[in-house]
């Protein structure tokens, strides 16, 4: 069949037919498109690819720079979040101190005048701060008396070395001007791990 072919015979039918012209331009079009499809497209596709893994790298790198050349404001932002740190930890009963803080809730109401039968621990829940598990440790005793020993009371709590904070009812005072009401001084317990660790 190619020996039967000639360029010339073609030549002369693509002149007389234009239609003839067309069809190995077409053929020819084909082929460069399917070239570019094939062996150009999937180059490109790669190239960006490449590119973004590229971008993400430079990314990482001026991250991994900047650290390093802010590597003494780390330092010194690193210890001052372990001082402050420390201090709360001061701050907090350890779960073994349980019994102390009970201890010393009977020990400032004794300093405040007013007269303790007993105080009743509450249910210990939970608390996250952070990564940091920690427990509320809530304990209420029945008070009767004046105003006067109240804001004693309060303003020992207040001033107190560790965290402890107070949840009490509306105050109303009975027909001979004291107060009867439950008071419920809690803190934080913190575990004794955590304690040792500092």
């Amino acid at each position: 069949m190619a020996a039967e072919f000639s360029l010339t015979e073609w030549l002369k039918k693509a002149k007389e037919d234009p239609k003839v012209a067309a069809q190995p331009l077409v053929v020819v079009a084909a082929l460069v498109f399917g070239g570019y499809k094939g062996l150009y497209a999937p180059k490109v596709a790669e190239l960006l690819k490449e590119d973004k893994k590229i971008k993400g790298i430079e990314a990482s790198i001026k991250k991994v720079q900047a650290a390093v050349d802010n590597i003494e404001d780390i330092k010194l932002d690193i210890e001052d979040k372990k001082s402050a740190f420390s201090k709360s930890i001061k701050l907090c009963y350890r779960k073994s101190e349980m019994t102390s803080f009970l201890r010393r809730v009977r020990e400032l109401a004794a300093q405040a005048g007013i007269p303790i039968k007993s105080v009743n621990p509450q249910p210990i829940s939970q608390l996250n701060l952070g990564a940091a598990t920690v427990e509320k440790f809530p304990v209420t005793f029945s008070f009767s008396g004046d105003l006067t020993q109240l804001g004693t009371f309060l303003r020992m709590i207040e001033k107190e070395e560790k965290i402890t904070f107070v949840s009490m009812p509306n105050l109303k005072p009975n027909a001979s001007g004291t107060f009867d009401l439950d008071l419920t001084p809690t803190t934080i317990l913190i575990p004794d791990e955590m304690a040792v660790d500092q």
